[in-house]
């Protein structure tokens, strides 16, 4: 699963017009690049398992899905929240994958969780 490249092209331009246009940390110009592959960040500890909670109650957790830039030169890692860049309901997520980059997402993380349907375009 990877970022769909025009929702990739939108963060970008966004993040330039709010004048992130290089590294806040070494200052390096056109150093910052956009991760291909969203970030999932829980935020309260693991989900329960489904028989945990019963249907219809508040579950005390929440998934994020993140964009990563991360500068080249230093290593300056920031994380935004995906749902911020989303406009309407178009798909801002693909499954997809060249075969090169699957091998690698599957080495990183085998097992991903399944994010929500709205935002993944079917290929």
């Amino acid at each position: 699963m990877r970022w769909h490249q025009n929702f990739m092209d939108e963060v970008s331009q966004s993040l330039h017009q709010l004048g992130l246009r290089a590294c806040p940390v070494c200052g390096s110009p056109d150093s910052l690049g956009v991760g291909h592959f969203p970030l999932f960040l829980v935020d309260g500890g693991p989900p329960p398992n489904a028989e945990d909670v019963p249907l219809g109650k508040d579950r005390d957790h929440d998934i994020t899905f993140a964009v990563r830039i991360e500068c080249t030169v230093c290593g300056h890692l920031m994380l935004f929240n995906a749902e911020r860049y989303r406009t309407g309901d178009e798909a801002i997520m693909v499954r997809d994958l060249p075969e090169e980059e699957s091998r690698v997402g599957e080495l990183l993380s085998p097992e991903v969780a399944r994010p929500k349907a709205a935002l993944i375009a079917q290929p």
